[in-house]
């Protein structure tokens, strides 16, 4: 019986199937198998397989991150040119970018959306955080010390405890 290793090697290779299956599988007893691995030294090839699957998915996740960023840029210049254009129209006459026919304040809801685009953009681009992603890491803080302090106090420290918990600014306010 001509035994097929090289399909054996390659399947085990591959992964997802033990030595003790592919020994059931191809009527083999799983020593066989084993001492052909150790000769041939399966190991190592997978071990090599494995290092460059992990280079390439590295490779793959840092040209994704890069891409992103590149497109983050792009769009944070191009909204940045946009709102440099509108404002020196506005700057140069007010009266018609801000006011209607009437004499009204005009409706800014697209310079609002556009500055807030912007702001995004730029949250993202630089990792800064948002006045709810602020609020969020100061109560864990605040959670993770009442922890560590409910913790000593049942190792039995005689401590008082007291949660603050700061409410979040009101839309629109400084942090």
């Amino acid at each position: 019986m001509n035994t097929p290793w090289a399909k054996i090697r390659a399947e085990w290779l591959k992964g997802g199937i033990t030595q003790a299956q592919l020994a059931e599988k191809y009527h083999l007893s799983v020593k066989t198998i084993q001492n052909r691995a150790y000769k041939e030294g399966w190991k190592k090839q997978k071990g090599k397989i494995a290092e460059k699957t992990e280079e390439k998915t590295r490779e793959r996740i840092v040209r994704a991150r890069v891409n992103h960023l590149e497109r983050l840029i792009a769009a944070n210049e191009s909204i940045l040119i946009g709102l440099e254009k509108m404002a020196e129209k506005i700057a140069e006459d007010p009266e018609k970018y801000l006011l209607d026919k009437s004499g009204s304040l005009r409706s800014t809801e697209s310079i609002t959306k556009a500055i807030q685009t912007a702001t995004d953009t730029q949250r993202e681009l630089y990792k800064i955080p948002n006045i709810e992603q602020k609020f969020a890491a100061k109560k864990w803080r605040e959670q993770l010390k009442l922890e560590k302090a409910k913790t000593k106090e049942a190792e039995g420290g005689d401590q008082q405890v007291m949660l603050v918990i700061h409410e979040p600014p009101e839309e629109g306010a400084e942090a």
